[in-house]
């Protein structure tokens, strides 16, 4: 299992939006710029989930993007299935235990996606930017 460079772009291009006040129109390759990431690479990736309703993208000298709806409305697991369909794409073989197994995974990995929100990492991306580290307990 591997997550795509395409994939992790677009999540990271989603929580520097989605840490802008909701409504707010950013440029896409503005915004590549300011995250290091190629501009026509995020610029088409915006444009495609456009297509599946979570961004709104305008063309033209006062375009830009902006969330469709609030950032906690918005999971990890749309996103993924907007860029490149299931969570886990797995065989479908009857009687076959590995693809009960598979199957079972890729619910138990779409229940932890779904569970997770665009709010969640924006939350998480500014606390490390300012540098706070989780604290884990033993």
């Amino acid at each position: 299992m591997r997550v795509s460079q395409r994939l992790d772009y677009t999540v990271r291009g989603l929580v520097a939006l989605a840490a802008e006040p909701l409504g707010t129109t950013v440029v896409a390759g503005d915004l590549a710029d300011t995250l290091g990431l190629p501009r026509r690479f995020l610029e088409q990736q915006f444009t495609a989930i456009a297509k599946r309703g979570i961004l709104s993208c305008q063309r033209g000298a006062n375009g830009g993007c902006t969330l469709t709806r609030p950032a906690s409305e918005i999971t990890v697991g749309e996103i993924i299935r907007a860029i490149q369909g299931q969570v886990l794409d797995v065989p479908h073989v009857t009687g076959a235990v590995s693809s009960e197994m598979w199957s079972r995974i890729a619910g138990d990995l779409d229940a932890i996606v779904d569970g997770i929100t665009l709010a969640d990492l924006v939350l998480r991306q500014a606390e490390i930017d300012r540098g706070v580290s989780p604290m884990y307990y033993i």
